[in-house]
């Protein structure tokens, strides 16, 4: 309706002014509700879920307070931070500390804050209901963007890693191209709740897939149970070390998809920081430098695409003075 309005000629100065009276009042009445919707509360002032109050249904009340995580920081609290620390290289234990690119980076943010941090495990599966649930504060590793997700978390909006999505086969089975995936007679191992999960579901309707945890379906394929597995580049190098009877499909990988932080709906200052010193640290080529040790080196060793994350601006910036020079 607005474009709308915007696009009408305006036959007098008597309605243009009426046109900005309406829009104004407009305005007013908007964020009126958003003040309201901001400032529902239980009795315990935690923020009230469901379609009336203005939470989306489904999605519970993400932020448990009308303060934000950064202000809460500042003040001296301590911050709960998601993670599955289960999948090397990006996110593991070195003993009982955390390690990996994303977690590294996560801590890393937080550190400069001055902040005291809690790490809380989660299974990859149930982090995006449980920061909804208000279980933690903010995730310290990055998941795909996945619009789904986007009902229960607000994502941030520079890339942590683009992952390549691999298709590992089992030396023994019939499928030879991914033209072979999509067939009743091929069997999918799939890590559950992932994006390859969600992705299989509409690239190979017609194959049968096993939705397990990360190890078990590795193992699936690798006993023959399933023809393939499909995993994410950063992963590939270490299962293939280890596991014989799996080869990477011949062709280029199926898709790629951008992973991010995610923190609770509705925190816009705190996500304005992230995607802000998210955006600092790849100008200055942290993220790609630390993608190089934990990711990049092996999967190229691996025979496997890996992209590290640069910024779009300095890149451009580059070809433009080789083409001048």
């Amino acid at each position: 309706m607005r474009q709308r309005m915007i696009r009408e000629a305006l036959s007098s100065a008597a309605q243009y002014e009426a046109r900005r009276t309406f829009l104004r009042k407009g305005a007013l009445a908007v964020g009126g509700a958003g003040l309201l919707v901001a400032g529902c509360t239980n009795g315990d002032g935690d923020a009230v879920a469901g379609g009336e109050s203005g939470t989306p249904a489904g999605g519970g009340a993400a932020q448990t307070s009308g303060t934000s995580l950064l202000d809460r920081i500042l003040d001296g609290e301590t911050v709960r931070v998601g993670a599955d620390l289960t999948f090397p290289p990006l996110q593991f234990k070195e003993g009982d500390e955390p390690a990996g690119y994303t977690i590294e980076l996560a801590l890393q943010m937080l550190d400069e804050l001055g902040a005291e941090v809690e790490i809380v495990e989660v299974p990859f599966a149930e982090l995006f209901g449980a920061l909804a649930a208000g279980r933690f504060d903010i995730s310290g590793i990055g998941a795909t963007i996945l619009p789904s997700r986007a009902q229960q978390v607000m994502f941030a909006s520079e890339p942590l890693f683009i992952e390549s999505n691999v298709v590992l086969r089992n030396v023994d089975s019939p499928v030879q191209t991914a033209a072979d995936l999509n067939s009743p007679d091929v069997t999918i191992a799939v890590l559950v709740g992932s994006a390859q999960e969600a992705s299989a579901e509409q690239l190979f309707p017609e194959a049968t897939l096993r939705s397990l945890e990360q190890q078990p379906a590795v193992q699936d394929a690798a006993t023959g149970r399933a023809d393939v597995v499909l995993l994410g580049e950063f992963n590939v190098a270490e299962v293939l070390e280890t596991n014989s009877d799996l080869e990477v499909l011949e062709g280029p990988p199926l898709f790629a998809d951008i992973n991010t932080y995610f923190l609770p709906q509705g925190d816009f200052k705190m996500k304005a920081y992230v995607d802000n010193w998210m955006r600092y640290q790849i100008i200055r080529g942290r993220f790609a430098s630390l993608w190089e040790t934990y990711v990049g080196g092996p999967a190229a060793a691996a025979g496997i695409q890996s992209t590290p994350v640069y910024s779009p601006y300095l890149a451009a910036g580059t070809v433009f003075a080789d083409q001048r020079g």
